[in-house]
């Protein structure tokens, strides 16, 4: 036979070996899959607009030792008018800083002590002059003043300063891991969060693969930090299966709300939340106060999903003819390919991935080691 033929026949019989392999892993559930970054572009001017002369929270920022607040650091007025380093306060702020609301006084482009040049003063494509204004996403100084006066000033870039961790197109925005955020926008949730709050216990909820439930030792530390977060998740709740809210408590200082649920078996979980701003819920929620306030928690079992596919959710499956929105209850957010006719591949991590057809529904999944 000739080599190119025997290459072919080969080539077939890998074919339906693996597709052999596929049908048995049918069943088999997945882990989480890795995030999709979503674009959060906002111009130096957009950023200036929302956050020049407000007061802000403090978000992020831990004891970098000494009782100081690592990455805030001290600076002073110049006679210039400038801001200068202020090296006789040390390196950072002291830590009780981290607790009060200072006011942002000045926001300038950061060229990292000059490593990096300016973009302001270069021509776009179309020939015009760019002014600071004009940079998106860059990295930015944000100088601003404590009540008693302490000038400080915090280095970052806007896309991580309005939320750090890296968001799936699926996902509901959370602002978990915010650097900072206005004490107006806290204002406006509470004024809402706090007169609603008790109408919620009896409510019942149901959580899906992504949803964030943790055990009764969570403390309001492991929520703000992603890698705390992520060890302390508890992944054996049923899914699509009702829970009721038994206790709510708003934390003003960090601007969430911690549920205590109860399963049908007695057993008690907790969930944690920020209140939705958006007026459209990417999985489904309504704009109930309940709705908006839940997070990554169902109100209801969706109306559209089959009896069959409610009950490969609940124990984590998949199966052919399976529709994207109940593949990401049961398994997850993936990030996705173009695949083929219309199609699209979901990739869960570096080796999981679903073929789904130019109607959304399942065809196949692989498994591939590595």
């Amino acid at each position: 036979m000739h080599t190119n033929a025997l290459v072919k026949v080969a080539s077939a019989l890998s074919c339906l070996l693996l597709s052999s392999s596929l049908l048995a892993q049918q069943e088999k559930p997945l882990p989480a899959p890795a995030a999709k970054a979503v674009a959060r572009d906002m111009t130096l001017r957009e950023f200036r607009k929302i956050y020049l002369n407000q007061r802000i929270l403090i978000l992020k920022g831990t004891d970098a030792g000494g009782g100081s607040l690592g990455g805030w650091q001290p600076v002073r007025l110049g006679k210039d008018g400038s801001y200068k380093d202020d090296y006789s306060k040390g390196a950072f702020i002291d830590f009780r800083y981290k607790d009060q609301t200072p006011r942002i006084l000045a926001i300038r482009e950061n060229t990292l002590g000059g490593l990096e040049t300016p973009q302001e003063g270069q021509k776009n494509a179309m020939g015009e002059i760019v002014t600071d204004d004009d940079i998106v996403n860059p990295s930015v100084e944000v100088f601003m003043q404590f009540e008693d006066g302490q000038l400080a000033r915090y280095s970052s870039i806007v896309s991580l300063i309005r939320d750090r961790s890296v968001k799936n197109a699926d996902q509901d925005p959370d602002y978990w891991d915010m650097e900072f955020m206005l004490v107006s926008a806290r204002d406006d949730h509470a004024a809402v969060i706090t007169p609603n709050l008790s109408s919620t216990i009896g409510q019942k909820v149901y959580a899906i693969y992504d949803s964030l439930l943790f055990g009764p030792d969570i403390t309001p530390v492991d929520m703000l930090d992603l890698g705390r977060r992520e060890t302390k998740r508890v992944r054996d709740v049923p899914l699509l299966t009702q829970m009721t809210v038994v206790a709510a408590k708003y934390n003003d200082r960090y601007d969430f709300i911690v549920w205590k649920l109860r399963l049908d078996d007695g057993r008690e979980v907790i969930t944690a939340s920020r209140y939705r701003d958006e007026d459209v819920s990417k999985i489904g929620n309504d704009n109930s106060f309940l709705g908006r306030s839940i997070s990554t928690l169902l109100l209801k079992v969706p109306s559209n999903l089959t009896a069959q596919e409610i009950a490969a959710i609940r124990t984590k499956k998949i199966f052919r003819g399976m529709s994207r929105q109940a593949v990401i209850y049961s398994w997850g957010t993936a990030s996705e390919n173009d695949y083929g006719k219309g199609g699209k591949q979901m990739v869960y991590g570096d080796n999981q991935f679903v073929y789904l057809d130019n109607n959304g529904k399942v065809t196949d999944w692989q498994n591939i080691d590595r």
